[in-house]
């Protein structure tokens, strides 16, 4: 048998722990485990819905409503209110659902950018407040004995007839009323 030459002092057994120290190679046809991720910082934990008294839900329904309304019949998109609400998709919803079911707006399903949401349109407008302040009525003088079976009434009032009929085309036009003089 062969001796083998005897090792400088000072540097037995580093080769032998440097091999300790190397794994190896993955057997041909096994795929090697992949590290460890780093652990990554916890999310903070979403906030918890906010319960919400019939007040601020009433105050809220009524926001949305007018913001339908102010945007016409063309209508604006579900997302766009809340966004400008600074709500929930989720309470947004409810508030929309609140109101299609009281029969004011109406909400139709689009696919606007590649995602579906829903286009909300007014179904009933509110009434103004200064079309009902020029009804000629109001300053007439013979209002004390108008009647809808006496000697005076709206079916034959001179006054009347034309205010409605100019009432009804500013209506179309989406225009306010001039004063009307009785």
């Amino acid at each position: 048998m062969a001796k083998e030459a005897p090792r400088p002092p000072g540097k037995a057994g580093t080769q032998q722990v440097a091999l300790l120290k190397r794994k190896p190679a993955p057997a041909h046809g096994t795929v090697a485990k992949p590290k460890k991720k780093e652990a990554k910082p916890k999310k903070e934990a979403a906030p918890r819905p906010v319960e919400r008294t019939e007040e601020e839900l009433v105050d809220l329904t009524s926001r949305v409503y007018k913001l339908v309304v102010e945007r016409g019949r063309d209508g604006v998109l579900q997302s766009e209110i809340w966004k400008e609400l600074g709500l929930t998709s989720r309470d947004g919803s409810r508030l929309a659902i609140r109101l299609e079911r009281r029969g004011l707006i109406g909400r139709v399903k689009v696919l606007e950018e590649g995602r579906w949401t829903y286009k909300l349109t007014p179904l009933r407008f509110p009434t103004d407040m200064a079309s009902i302040e020029k009804v000629p009525c109001m300053t007439c003088q013979y209002e004390p004995k108008c009647s809808a079976d006496g000697e005076v009434n709206p079916y034959i009032c001179p006054w009347i007839g034309p205010w409605v009929i100019e009432e009804a085309r500013l209506a179309r036009q989406g225009m306010p009323a001039p004063a009307v003089s009785a």
